[in-house]
């Protein structure tokens, strides 16, 4: 009986056992579908019903030139991928018919999406996007691992919000995203709107990784110095069925705007890379300053990556631990510290501008180190140089006896007064400008030979920006500017914040030093035998210094391989200066002189600029004696016809016409207040004859009558290789001279 029931319990045991086994069996598969065949369908579930916080980025601010261009900005790119892969929002009946529909549509229309990819995209052919297109088709039939975020062009590239949109008119991309399969990730992009110019003071964010595999951006110049005010401050929200709620909105970054002008920069790189370019240099860079506020309206630096080829980097160099040479570059400056070391003689009373020293016959011992020789030859019966033809001459031996004379007994006094110049200030422009320095009677190893070697730009290491600032000390008569590089802060097209003009010592050079400093100066330039003739102006004055030093390298006298660093610096017009200017050059080929290289690109700048930015008003230039003619040039008479009508000058033309009419052309004949057009019939076969027209309208003849033309120079064409009236051989080619 007690047999009998143990069995029941014990059977009763088994099936419970059982049936707990079972259930977590199916617990256990029912866990695997919903891991693995179900993944993709809880996920969007997930996406459409789960709150989650989420950060909100900040729209990074602008960097503006002086004007409010932008020069830098953020632009939003787009990385573009198609999902081969067909996901099942409801049954394996709606998969299955999704599918198939897509299938059709995909190898039905595939060559037409490829011939309107190639032609928003010409990187790539129709026949190359076809190719690739049904590589990620097969992907996906295979079942292989990409098929989900499969890269719609061929190589990786990045696409605007433009070409976006025209991709999504083409055949199956405009569809919906379950037929097209296209998904589109949005980048932010740091663009430089005017390339590379610039390029090295304005900076840039780099996205990078550690060791780790962590991202995080490496900024430069004004990208990293005004950080805190461009990136703004990230906003945080949390996202519900594919809204975003915003709890705490994002602040987005204000803009910078800098006192660079474009125009100006511009300029100034295209005159400095055509040096660099002739000469075959090693690295050159130039400062433009406003001398009367100490704004940086250009600031250039250029490298050689390649034979010819000179850019604007972020990329560190074997000149300079960062990428901007002219504010963080530390070098001997070499002779243009000369009008320092003068200015400070001056100041204290040492000398004075009607004194003179011994030339030693351009070769000197002080102090029983190596002899210091000058490169100008004295003038045979001269014992003495004036001061003013110590700079003129540019003398190391003038600039040796003045210094020595004047502070061999106090030489404290002559650092001291060096300092008081600014001439071992950071302006604090971007986190890694340089900090100069020079040898003091405070260094252990000081000598007096030091002293000797500070007088011609030795012994110390300047900055191009340092040595700017103290010329442009000079030309506004002497105050010590401090040198702008961002003018203020602008919110919503409103300045909110302005960095004023700020004078760091006023006064610090006496007017009277100032004045004769510029006449020396002046002499440097316009003397026919002064070292910066080769940066004399037309139209104008104006004034500076040469320098060429011979770079020292691993800190010491190592001067092999033999680099010189070629300098000019000075500003224009002299007799009241407007813009200060420097121009260094690396170098180790002939010419060795800043005048001879440095010096034409200060000349081409001051021209330049002057021409450009310096006009007169219209009634200044006006003739008030003879009646106001403009220059007007042969071609096209309808035109020239409209024009006068339309600016209504009151010449006298015995030629109407709509400029919406077939072109007639002709010479215009000027008498007096009268225009008379002279009508010509070009004929198809032959040479036109186009002497006096401009560019615009020779080029025009000339390819109607099936020449292939080319020019050279500007203004109107001055001369023709092939005479008007010649027969004309289709494709021939013929040169346009033009002149002012």
């Amino acid at each position: 009986m007690f047999t009998f029931k143990k069995d029941i319990i014990f059977r009763f045991k088994l099936l419970v056992l059982f049936l707990f086994g079972l259930w977590a069996l199916v617990i256990i598969i029912k866990a695997g579908v919903v891991m693995f065949k179900e993944r993709d369908f809880w996920n969007e579930v997930r996406e459409r019903n789960i709150k989650y916080n989420q950060k909100i980025p900040a729209k990074r601010g602008n960097i503006l030139s002086d004007n409010g261009e932008i020069l830098v900005s953020s632009l939003i790119k787009y990385r573009v991928y198609i999902d081969f892969d067909y996901t099942d929002p409801n049954s394996k009946t709606t998969e299955k018919r999704v599918r198939a529909r897509k299938d059709s549509i995909w190898n039905a229309d595939v060559a037409q999406l490829s011939k309107g990819l190639s032609q928003i995209l010409p990187r790539w052919s129709a026949a190359e996007f076809e190719k690739h297109l049904r590589t990620g088709l097969n992907i996906n039939r295979r079942r292989g691992s990409g098929r989900r975020e499969y890269p719609l062009c061929p190589g990786p590239t990045y696409i605007t919000y433009s070409q976006y949109k025209d991709i999504k008119k083409l055949p199956i991309m405009n569809l919906s995203s379950a037929y097209s399969g296209l998904i589109a990730k949005e980048f932010v992009d740091r663009k430089k709107i005017f390339g590379s110019l610039a390029k090295s003071t304005l900076g840039d964010i780099v996205a990078s990784e550690d060791k780790r595999g962590r991202k995080f951006n490496v900024t430069y110049g004004l990208e990293k110095k005004y950080d805190s005010l461009l990136r703004g401050k990230e906003g945080s929200g949390w996202k519900e069925k594919s809204r975003l709620r915003v709890d705490v909105p994002a602040q987005n970054g204000v803009d910078i705007q800098t006192t660079l002008n474009v125009e100006m920069q511009d300029i100034c790189e295209k005159a400095l890379r055509n040096q660099l370019v002739q000469r075959d240099a090693m690295a050159g860079w130039a400062i433009l300053m406003e001398t009367s506020t100490g704004d940086i309206k250009a600031i250039v630096n250029l490298t050689k990556v390649g034979e010819g080829q000179y850019i604007e980097t972020n990329e560190q160099t074997q000149y300079s631990k960062t990428p901007n040479l002219a504010l963080c570059n530390l070098m001997e400056p070499g002779s243009i510290f000369k009008t320092v070391a003068l200015a400070a003689a001056l100041e204290e009373g040492r000398i004075s501008p009607n004194d003179s020293v011994p030339h030693h016959k351009g070769v000197h011992r002080f102090y029983g180190r190596k002899s210091i020789s000058d490169s100008h030859k004295p003038k045979e019966g001269t014992t003495h140089y004036s001061i003013t033809e110590v700079l003129k001459y540019s003398s190391n031996v003038g600039m040796g006896e003045i210094v020595n004379n004047g502070f061999r007994k106090d030489a404290k006094t002559f650092t001291e007064k060096l300092k008081a110049l600014g001439m071992n200030r950071n302006f604090g422009l971007i986190e890694s400008e340089a900090t100069p320095y020079f040898a003091t009677p405070a260094r252990k190893s000081w000598s007096l030979s030091d002293l000797v070697s500070l007088s011609y730009g030795y012994a110390s290491m300047m900055t191009a920006v340092n040595m700017v600032a103290f010329y442009n000390t000079i030309a506004n008569g002497g105050d010590l500017m401090k040198p702008r590089l961002v003018k203020g802060v602008v919110k919503d097209g409103e300045l909110i914040e302005e960095f004023a003009p700020e004078v760091l010592e006023e006064g610090v050079l006496a007017h009277t030093t100032t004045e004769a400093l510029t006449k020396m100066l002046i002499e440097v330039v316009n003397a026919e035998d002064g070292t910066g003739d080769k940066a004399r102006t037309k139209n104008f004055v104006s004034a500076g210094k040469t320098g060429t030093a011979r770079i020292a390298k691993n800190g010491g006298y190592d001067y092999s391989p033999i680099e010189y660093l070629l300098s000019f610096c000075g500003f224009f017009p002299a007799d009241a200066p407007k813009y200060t200017c420097i121009v260094q050059m690396i170098n180790n080929k002939a010419p060795r002189s800043g005048g001879m290289t440095s010096g034409v690109v200060f000349k081409e700048i001051a021209e330049n600029i002057m021409a450009k930015h310096e006009r007169a008003t219209l009634a200044a230039g006006k003739d008030t004696i003879n009646a106001l003619q403009p220059a007007i040039k042969n071609g096209n008479m309808n035109a020239v016809s409209y024009l006068i009508d339309e600016m209504n000058i009151g010449i006298e033309s015995d030629f109407r016409s709509s400029y919406n009419e077939e072109p007639q052309w002709g010479v215009v004949k000027k008498d007096s207040n009268t225009v008379v057009f002279t009508e010509t019939d070009y004929a198809g076969d032959l040479v036109p004859n186009v002497i006096g027209m401009g560019a615009k309208d020779a080029l025009y003849l000339m390819k109607k009558a099936g020449l292939n033309a080319r020019i050279s120079g500007y203004g109107h064409v001055a001369a023709q290789s092939i005479r008007g009236g010649e027969k004309a051989h289709k494709g021939a080619y013929v040169l346009l001279t033009l002149k002012q």
